[in-house]
């Protein structure tokens, strides 16, 4: 089973040993936004996908895959 995007984002920064803290100052948003993404409340916007990349030390692509991985799963799951 494919994980959502704030599975992925969870796992990775909890993986590098980031806070949500530091991805939100890294991104310029809040860590209630962050926390928000990571429990699949809110979806991140298309500016904050490259920000999010470059917090996490990724290519873009990366971030990218999941977030449209978590699209097509909306869509044939209705998550």
């Amino acid at each position: 089973m494919q994980k959502l995007f704030g599975d992925q984002l969870r796992e990775e920064r909890k993986k590098q040993d980031l806070t949500a803290e530091t991805i939100a100052r890294a991104c310029g948003i809040s860590r209630s936004y962050i926390t928000l993404i990571e429990s699949g409340k809110r979806q991140p916007g298309k500016k904050i996908l490259p920000k999010i990349a470059v917090a996490l030390h990724l290519n873009t692509s990366v971030v990218l895959d999941w977030y449209l991985v978590n699209i097509r799963l909306s869509l044939v799951e209705g998550i």
